[in-house]
Formats: C-alpha cells, structure tokens, sequence
C-alpha cells in the first residue's frame, strides 16, 4: 500500500521468530535492508545488510533444492537478491565515504556473475542427469508432452531483455565512479557494452566520459526505485501417471499433484518520472528493469525446478505405492478405508511437490536515473504524473552529487533516500588515505 512505516513495524515483529540459522533469515534480512532505507533508518540497515551478507557468503551456490528432501531446503537467496544486496552495500559505501568498500563491493558484483552462471550450469546438468537417469521418469517425452508450458510461468519477452544473472546497475555506479571519481573503479566498464544492453536511446550515456581535473562543472545524477519486482507464486498442475506408465498406474491413483514456481508481475506503480532543474527539463530513464532481470534469473533456472519436481514426483508415487501396499487388506472389506486411503495418497503426494514461492516482496520494478547540469542555486525537483513535485537540494560547488529516491506506489509521495557528492580524485584520495595508514602501522 506504499505505507513504508508499518511495512517495517509487521516486518520487525515478524523477525522475533527468526532466529540464526532459520530458513527465511536471508530473506528476512533482505526485507529489512528495503524497509528500514525506505525509512532512512541507516543504523537498521547497516545492521542487516552485514547480516545478509554474511549468510549469503557462508551459503552461496547452495540454491537449488535437494530433490531428495520433503522440506523447501534453506533459503539461500537467488542471485539478484545477492545483487542487489552489493549495490545496496556499494550505495550505503558511498554515502558514508567508504570508498574502499564501495571499490570492493563493486569487484565482488563484476566476478560473481560468472561464478553464478556456471553454478547454474553445474546444477542443471546434475538434476537432469539424475532425471534421465530413472528411466521410470521419461523425462525427455515429459517436456515434449507440453504438459508445462514455460510461457505461462515466465514472460519469455521480458526475460529475453538482459543477458542471464545479470544487472546493468553496478556496471553504470562502475562507470560513472570510474569517469567523475578516478581509476581506481575501472574494471573494465565501457559505455559500449552498457549501451549494448540498455538501448542507443538511453540519453543519459551520452557524453559519459571521464572528466579532467581542471573541470569545474558540476553534474547531479538522480537514481529513483519504483514499484516492486515480480514475485515467485505456486503453479498446480495435475499430471497423468499415464505419462509415466503403461496399463494401469500404482496405487489407484489416475494423476499426481505437480508444483512449480510462477511469476506475478505487478504494475501498481509510477513509470514516468520528470527532472527539473532551472529551465531545464529531463525524463528519467530505466537503467535496471527489474522484472528483466528476476524473469531472466528465473529463466535460466527453470529446467532445474522441473527436473526437480519430477524426481518429487517418483518420492510421491513411491509414498503412494506404500500407503497402497499398507492398507491392501482394509481395502478389500471396508469401501470407506478405501476412500481415505486413495484421499491419503494424494495427500501424500501434494507434501512432496511444493514450490518454493518465497519472494523479496520490496525489490523494486525498475530503477530510473537521469544527469543533469547541477543548477548554480542547486536547486532541482522530479515530478510524476500522479504525485506532487518533490524539491531537492544538492551542493552546487562540488563535481559530482548523487541523489536516490524511492516511489513505492503510484499516487505515494516520492521520498529522498539520500543526497550526497564526492569531487574528481575520490579513488586517488581514498588510495593516498590507505597508504597513510599502511605506513602507520609499519
């Protein structure tokens, strides 16, 4: 409902259950971390955005679910959870002047995108082969069976937009540091490969080049979230067992429950956002379409889930099968135990294919930015089409400023998260610092 106040009061209240080690407590972390910056509570977020980071690292590449196990395994994040969590650490780096964790945090994103392609690789081919590998399972004549249509659990168009794991937003901080903040944030960002992915049209690439140390113009770049990404729901199907079996299949039973993850997309927010500055006026544009970037990861993953989801299905018929021998007997005399039994099969069989719905309910749906000339009174302001204007102040006097704001829903005020600025040097600055405190210590 955009009540960014209560949001954190249920989500507080709710992590009294949480404790370390809980399933959700990476999710419950990340929760938190939007929440409390929604509120500019930047203690609070501190607090969880080390948390997370700290059970993301001891757990990453722990993602996909044992097959072999009832429970929906532990929660480890998918990968733009864990993407955005670094962007997160870089912003909240940079607001507070950390520009060495702000560097870091931003290495960490260029290499793990690469580790996490050939983790899903890697777990791909493992369920599948062990899919193909129970003869039983057909798995191949299953996917052509067009008992799954994939279109209907992921917009195919959406998650063709952005390359896998991939989120151009910590290339543009790269790029932008890089240009206005120093060498030291180069790790091969080009404004090519950027305009490769988010379009020739997005006007604020142009003219994105380093600047001197003699320049004195100023630049104020605007980054705002709106909306909320996609979330993960349950898609029941029932499957025939004559898929799987010729003649009559065990225990009775004519079909078995089968679940995978569906996306839902939301559209209950603001998609067009105005800059003004003096007499100059600037549409924002998206530089991270969420849904693009969670329906792309999602993608990728999904031959994984459905691979799983069969093996679930043999535990489910091997539970069927079992119930069916334990009650042979009963069947025979009482037409009531039968009923209840064949009601107990199903049942059975419904605890072993759930889907691992779990979402990050606050990510937002896209994120917009857009530079403009900082006007020498510093003064600017951003509208939208169903909100009133929201005035911003930034430093006139500094190269750079940078301001994040946030739109939770259409029609809910647009709140300034932060506004801050560094001058050209900040890498060389923050390099000379570390050497003063390297030879201090020899």
């Amino acid at each position: 409902m955009g009540d960014e106040v209560l949001a954190l009061s249920h989500l507080e209240k709710a992590g009294q259950s949480i404790t370390t080690g809980h399933d959700e407590e990476l999710l419950w972390n990340l929760e938190m971390i939007t929440t409390s910056r929604a509120n500019q509570a930047n203690e609070l977020t501190d607090r969880h955005i080390e948390r997370a980071k700290s059970i993301a690292d001891e757990n990453f590449g722990g993602g996909l679910i044992d097959p072999s196990s009832q429970g929906i395994g532990e929660y480890v994040g998918h990968f733009h959870d864990r993407t955005m969590l670094e962007i997160y650490r870089t912003l909240r780096a940079l607001e507070v002047k950390n520009n060495s964790r702000a560097q870091a945090t931003l290495t960490e994103l260029k290499f793990k995108r690469q580790e996490a392609e050939e983790i899903n690789r890697k777990r791909i081919i493992d369920i599948e082969s062990k899919a193909r590998e129970k003869n039983e399972l057909k798995y191949g004549e299953f996917l052509e069976s067009g008992e799954i249509d994939q279109n209907e659990l992921v917009k195919q168009e959406v998650a063709s937009k952005y390359r896998e794991f991939y989120n151009p937003m910590g290339d543009y901080l790269r790029l932008v540091l890089t240009n206005r903040g120093g060498e030291q944030f180069d790790f091969g960002t080009t404004k090519e490969n950027l305009t490769r992915t988010i379009g020739e049209k997005a006007t604020f690439l142009e003219h994105e080049e380093k600047i001197s140390s003699t320049d004195s113009n100023s630049t104020t770049y605007v980054f705002m979230e709106t909306g909320s990404a996609p979330y993960r729901i349950e898609r029941k199907y029932r499957i025939p067992l004559t898929l799987f079996y010729d003649g009559t299949p065990p225990g009775g039973v004519l079909y078995v429950p089968f679940s995978l993850p569906q996306l839902n997309y939301r559209d209950d927010y603001d998609p067009s956002f105005t800059l003004l500055a003096g007499s100059i006026s600037k549409k924002m544009e998206v530089l991270t379409d969420m849904d693009s970037v969670v329906s792309a990861e999602f993608k990728a993953k999904l031959p994984g889930e459905i691979a799983k989801a069969l093996i679930q299905t043999v535990l489910a018929l091997a539970s069927q099968v079992a119930i069916e021998q334990a009650t042979k007997d009963e069947q025979q005399e009482n037409i009531g135990v039968y009923i209840f039994t064949t009601v107990a099969k199903v049942a059975a069989a419904e605890a072993f294919t759930q889907a691992d719905d779990r979402s990050w309910y606050s990510l937002p749906k896209q994120i917009l930015v857009q530079k403009i000339p900082t006007p020498s009174d510093g003064k600017l302001s951003v509208r939208a089409g169903s909100t009133a204007e929201t005035s911003i102040g930034v430093n006139p006097n500094i190269q750079t400023n940078i301001v994040y704001l946030k739109s939770i829903r259409r029609g809910n005020p647009i709140k300034i998260l932060s506004s801050f600025g560094f001058a050209q040097g900040l890498a060389d600055y923050n390099y000379l610092q570390n050497l003063k405190i390297f030879a201090s210590h020899h």
